[in-house]
Order: structure tokens, then sequence, then C-alpha cells
């Protein structure tokens, strides 16, 4: 029964580029926006995509979870998204970082370009930088937002 489930786990990993593609084209499937320069603006765009996906791309069907975190944070008509904070935790909860490797557009844009032969730098000696992006993440979508607002509030 094991081998059984590790083929199949192995067969569903060969489709990983695929699924990422599919993913990607399911979460930007207004490609025309792009030649006639708007934003899609359709009801869709009011819910989370499960995966980093920027709002302003022309092509865009959903808004990120972060970019609509950021906004909220950065508000002084909101106080707390439980919205938001529940869409980021439920599918952190139930599929953890599978997201990152076969839903997040960015994750494939990653696998693409880490094909292109070029000389890859070790890692080894930028340990230390483990912990620097959440820093950079709490900063940068959290912090800034708060402190970096005009007179009505709007950061």
């Amino acid at each position: 029964m094991t081998s059984a489930k590790s083929r199949a786990f192995l067969k569903f990993l060969k489709r990983r580029n695929t699924i990422q593609m599919f993913a990607t084209f399911l979460t930007n499937m207004h490609i025309p926006n792009f030649f006639k320069g708007v934003l899609y603006n359709g009801k869709i765009k009011q819910v989370c995509v499960p995966g980093l996906n920027c709002y302003s791309c022309p092509a865009a069907t959903g808004a990120c979870p972060v970019g609509s975190f950021q906004a909220v944070v950065g508000s002084s008509k909101y106080n707390f998204s439980y919205y938001i904070s529940g869409i980021l935790i439920f599918f952190g909860v139930m599929i953890g970082r599978l997201i990152c490797g076969f839903m997040c557009p960015f994750g494939w844009y990653q696998d693409l370009l880490h094909k292109i032969p070029t000389k890859k730098f070790s890692t080894k000696k930028l340990r230390f930088l483990t912990y620097t992006k959440f820093i950079i993440l709490a900063v940068a979508v959290i912090l800034l937002p708060i402190i970096m607002t005009n007179k009505a509030g709007i950061a």
C-alpha cells in the first residue's frame, strides 16, 4: 500500500509544472487587459486567491492576501481583517506550503528562472539571513502601513 501511495505521489509531482501553469492562468486569466491597459474590476477581484498574486496586475482575477492585509492595516476604516487573516490561516493550516509549490504564480516563475542554465551560488554562507525574510515581511506589510499614514489616516 505504501509503494502505491508513493508512486501516486511521484506521478503527481511529475505533473507539477502543468499544475503550476494552470493555477497561474486561473489566477491571471484576463490577459487581454494587458493590451487594453486596464485592470479587471469584477466581483471576483474581492476574493483573495490562495497565493501571492499582485492585485495591480491587469490580468489578475483575484486579490493577493498579503496586499489586501496591507491595505486593511494601513486603512483608518478597519482595525483588523478577519476575512484575510482567516483565509491565510485556513489555507496555511489545511494545505501548508503546498500552495507555494503548486498554486502560487511566483513559485512557478522561480522554478522557470532556476531552469535557466547559469552558475548557481551556494547558500551555506547566507544562513544568517534565514529569518530576515520575516523581519522584512513584518516591516513592509504591517509596520509601514501603520506608521506612514496621511492626515486622512490612509497609508
